[in-house]
């Protein structure tokens, strides 16, 4: 009976420390870089990210469509959930995630046109003036950045699936 509660208690133990290694591997592959190189794509010039001693992202690009695809991917890195959560309540779509609670906050913002709105405006847009084109290349970034990492733990919790962002967003 004594060898058989070491040997549950060792199984146990196991167990436990390999959930826990799991866990920790988990979490990590969701944190965002904060060191090192990335190769991203359609760039014209090199781009660097600083982080400062307070998360701080600084940026230094030799020219502006170079600077906003940055932006878009450092930002997608450390707030892709706090976007979707933003662009699912401007389009009126949180009950989808979040549960029927929030129904008469999706009616509202619904009836605000807010989607109506967004999607004449990107039907207009201009590609060829800067601010378009600034518009692009942050887009750019923030969907590079999807493609090549994985979903944000809260994703996860709440099962949202990953879509790019486009100018109505």
């Amino acid at each position: 009976m004594h060898l058989a509660v070491k040997i549950l208690a060792a199984t146990l133990a196991t167990a436990l420390l390999a959930a826990a290694a799991g866990g920790t591997w988990y979490v990590r592959t969701k944190q965002p870089q904060r060191s090192g190189s990335v190769a991203l794509k359609n760039l014209v010039a090199p781009v660097s990210v600083a982080y400062d001693e307070r998360g701080v992202p600084h940026i230094r690009a030799d020219n502006e469509p170079d600077l906003y695809r940055a932006l878009g991917y450092v930002q997608a890195q450390d707030r892709l959930f706090q976007m979707e959560i933003v662009r699912r309540l401007a389009l009126g779509e949180l009950s989808e995630i979040l549960g029927p609670t929030l129904l008469e906050t999706d009616t509202l913002f619904r009836t605000l046109g807010i989607r109506e709105h967004a999607e004449k405006t990107a039907a207009q847009m201009d590609p060829n003036k800067p601010a378009s084109q600034a518009l692009l290349a942050y887009l750019d970034g923030i969907n590079q950045y999807q493609a090549t990492h994985p979903a944000p733990l809260e994703f996860d919790v709440l099962g949202i699936p990953k879509r790019p962002f486009t100018p109505r967003d």
